[in-house]
């Protein structure tokens, strides 16, 4: 077997497999923090990973067709093992903590990523009453929202040049101040639309100013037939044993709740909690951490990073 890597050069061919293979909502940011992909010459798919120095971290699972899944992450752990390096992953679906455990990976749930499916979306009910409120004091502050620069879903999906980088960026403005602005990226697979990735609040900015912001841009993705918002995944967010894999680890299990009860991040992980669930998500789903032998505290390490990332 011929094993090869090549760097954010070969970027044209990693948006290919993007498009063709990517189903996690958080796909196409895995391409973006990824600063080598991984390729098995001859065979279609993609890991994108980062190489921390003590372990490789691989986000979003593996990139290539169902059939070809396990074949391309076992090449990667004798990619890994080759250089003594131990696999690290995050922000895994259920199909792909499924598929990591059959390779001899520990799993465990980490998380969960919520969802809006665009299409049945209305503001108007009881269970958006909270939402209504946040953005009526926006509006009353004077936030005016609209997108910074747009680059139309079709033209992504069809990977031509302008949308190379993909990303689309909605402001929210008080006169000529911008106090809030969101990043979106696109997203694959069966439950395509958009990932909601970076927040930026200024601070003093209204109370609802993001919010505001989020329904601008639910709003234009709407009217362009978009299927799904995803908000993301939220690190220590809806643990439950129930969702673990036979090949959980007993002890992680019990840090990762201990850390969701009582760690000094659970502050941030709340909010982007709370913030989520004020869109009444039509969709919850567990998020999974994964990883080889003693490589427990480089994988805790990566969720706790994303738990402290806006």
């Amino acid at each position: 077997m011929s094993i090869g890597t090549f760097d954010v050069d070969g970027g044209d061919t990693v948006f290919g497999e993007l498009r063709a293979y990517g189903e996690n909502p958080s796909a196409f940011l895995a391409m973006s923090e990824g600063k080598e992909y991984f390729t098995v010459a001859g065979r279609h798919g993609v890991i994108p990973y980062r190489d921390t120095g003590g372990h490789l971290h691989q986000s979003a699972g593996v990139i290539a067709s169902h059939d070809g899944q396990e074949p391309l992450l076992r090449a990667f752990t004798e990619f890994a093992a080759e250089r003594r390096r131990k696999i690290v992953a995050t922000r895994l679906r259920r199909p792909e903590a499924e598929l990591f455990s059959r390779c001899g990976f520990t799993v465990n749930q980490a998380g969960s990523s919520y969802s809006v499916y665009l299409p049945e979306f209305r503001l108007g009910g009881p269970r958006l009453a909270e939402l209504r409120l946040a953005v009526s004091r926006a509006w009353l502050a004077g936030v005016e929202a609209a997108e910074v620069a747009e680059v139309a879903y079709e033209d992504i999906a069809a990977g031509t040049a302008e949308a190379a980088d993909g990303r689309r960026v909605f402001a929210g403005r008080i006169g000529d101040e911008v106090v809030a602005s969101l990043t979106y990226l696109p997203v694959f697979g069966t439950r395509p639309g958009w990932l909601h990735h970076t927040a930026h609040r200024v601070p003093g900015a209204p109370e609802g100013a993001l919010e505001a912001v989020n329904l601008e841009a639910i709003r234009v993705f709407g009217a362009e037939e978009a299927q799904w918002l995803h908000l993301g995944f939220t690190p220590f967010a809806g643990l439950c044993a129930q969702y673990e894999l036979g090949s959980a680890g007993v002890l992680a299990a019990r840090l990762l709740r201990l850390a969701a009860e009582r760690g000094e991040w659970r502050h941030a992980a709340a909010g982007r909690l709370a913030y989520q669930r004020i869109w009444d998500p039509h969709l919850v789903q567990p998020g999974y951490l994964a990883w080889q032998g003693r490589a427990a505290a480089g994988a805790l390490a990566e969720l706790l990073r994303l738990a402290k990332s806006p």
